[in-house]
């Protein structure tokens, strides 16, 4: 079994595989997505003599973390025919792109799992919940009266200026959200190809865009797919626009952060929620992911072990300079109860806001004294992660 990055003359097989092992088959314009994808993509194949019978797609995409933006491996379209299966070609092929990974700069990783314990194993973690919600005709929200200045376009009927406005903004405000990741042209038109009969409404305020949807209406439901807003006034004129349609639509179904206190100022709150938990992270290179993080306040200096089984360029101690320097250090030069010692995969939902220091530990069996804990939390900003994208 040869792994390998899969050549142009092969893209065809990509496609045979992936329509054997995925639910529904690609068809006119999702095809050409997957396409892209392919070419942009480090392809990697498992081979059968020419035969790709297993394949891996890392993305190139990003991911805001805490204010900073990284260059990020999107971890898709995992898959082996049945009759290849436990052989460890999917281990293979998770180290060959954790290696592609780190040599493309692409320290941290995202994927959405079949299997969370599958992934684990191999150092990601969960670090996103989203809250899906339901709200039937009987709730829907009433947030008063008001002449709000909204604009709308639609995929089919665009309106370039303000579709270019909807897309800037997008990108300032994944800046400051944390888990967030900004979206160019070429993942606009994935958008477009995936979803093309998307509408969108702008909401602006004092001539500038203040907040956006980007939404369906199948069937008498309105489903919300991008709900961005920057401020509470933006979020109000935004769900007096969704209300506005109260006369064709009986339900409103969308999805947001867990932790967004969601519908708490509606009159009625009690609709339908579902907690999602539908995407995982990995730091692939700790040392060159923490020289770029953007701490937050250190007093002393910190220290951490790592676990990592498959990338063992991470089987590290580590120390954090109060300026913010990484360096490596000598394992035996600090008392083991004077630095954390995590796996690879709770340090990944630790530094992006995840988890807080204590339960990372719990979690992992460890102990450190609590002074120690405390610093780590002051330097670790507290920001709890969504990523709403999907590949």
């Amino acid at each position: 079994m040869e792994i390998k990055l899969i050549p142009p003359k092969d893209y065809l097989q990509v496609h045979r595989l992936r329509d054997y092992c995925f639910p529904n088959k690609y068809v006119g314009e999702k095809r050409d997505d997957f396409q892209y994808w392919i070419e942009q993509s480090t392809t990697i194949g498992a081979y059968d003599g020419d035969k790709v019978v297993g394949q891996l797609l890392i993305l190139p995409l990003n991911m805001t973390v805490h204010g900073k933006n990284f260059d990020m491996g999107g971890i898709g379209f995992v898959a082996t025919y049945p009759e290849y299966r436990q052989q460890g070609i999917i281990k293979k092929l998770m180290l060959e792109a954790l290696r592609e990974m780190r040599q493309n700069g692409q320290y941290i990783s995202v994927l959405a799992p079949f299997s969370v314990s599958f992934y684990r194993y191999f150092g990601w973690e969960l670090f996103s919940e989203k809250l899906h919600y339901s709200i039937p005709h009987a709730m829907f929200p009433n947030v008063g009266k008001q002449l709000d200045v909204v604009k709308r376009m639609s995929f089919e009927w665009p309106d370039e200026l303000l579709f270019q406005t909807i897309q800037d903004f997008h990108n300032c405000q994944a800046l400051v959200t944390n888990g967030s990741m900004l979206r160019d042209e070429a993942w606009w038109k994935r958008i477009e190809r995936r979803a093309p009969d998307s509408l969108f409404a702008a909401y602006f305020h004092a001539d500038k865009i203040a907040g956006y949807i980007r939404y369906i209406i199948p069937d008498g439901t309105f489903i919300i797919h991008d709900f961005i807003a920057e401020d509470i006034l933006a979020e109000q004129a935004i769900w007096r626009f969704i209300t506005s349609h109260a006369t064709s639509v009986h339900t409103i179904e969308g999805f947001t952060a867990n932790d967004h206190h969601f519908g708490f100022q509606f009159q009625e709150p009690q609709f339908k929620r579902e907690i999602h938990m539908d995407a995982m992270v990995r730091i692939v290179d700790a040392f060159a992911f923490m020289q770029r993080y953007p701490w937050g306040e250190i007093h002393e200096p910190l220290y951490v072990c790592l676990e990592d089984a498959f990338c063992t360029w991470n089987e590290c101690v580590y120390r954090i300079n109060k300026d913010g320097h990484v360096s490596v250090i000598e394992a035996n030069s600090i008392m083991d109860k004077h630095m954390l010692a995590l796996p690879i995969n709770l340090f990944s939902a630790m530094m992006v806001g995840y988890l807080s220091v204590k339960d990372a530990l719990i979690y992992a069996k460890k102990d450190a004294i609590k002074e120690v804990v405390e610093l780590w939390q002051k330097a670790i900003p507290n920001n709890r992660p969504v990523f709403y994208e999907y590949f």
